[in-house]
């Protein structure tokens, strides 16, 4: 869970001085939720561990929506501000 909300932190904020180690570190623990959801998911998949399994859906959910949003934002970069920039970016509104 801590994984997947740290990923989704780091699509909402994007610092301007480190853009290219922000991405990789999002994408690092990103991915590593998502891994980790997953494998508390097939962990759980018995009676006694619904409440584990409910937390490791909302850490993939986090986790993808923060690897997602990243993604976007690598893009809008890459492509030199061609994709219009996503709302929740600080700096969109140049």
């Amino acid at each position: 869970m801590l994984l997947g909300g740290f990923a989704f932190l780091q699509g909402l904020i994007l610092p301007a001085e480190a853009v290219g180690r922000h991405l990789a570190i999002g994408f690092l623990f990103g991915g590593l939720g998502l891994l980790s959801a997953w494998r508390a998911v097939t962990i759980g998949r018995g009676r006694r561990h619904r409440g584990a399994r409910r937390w490791a859906w909302a850490a993939a959910v986090l986790g993808l929506l923060g690897v997602g949003m990243l993604g976007y934002q690598g893009l809008v970069i890459l492509t030199g501000g061609a994709l219009p920039p996503p709302f929740w970016w600080p700096y969109a509104q140049r």
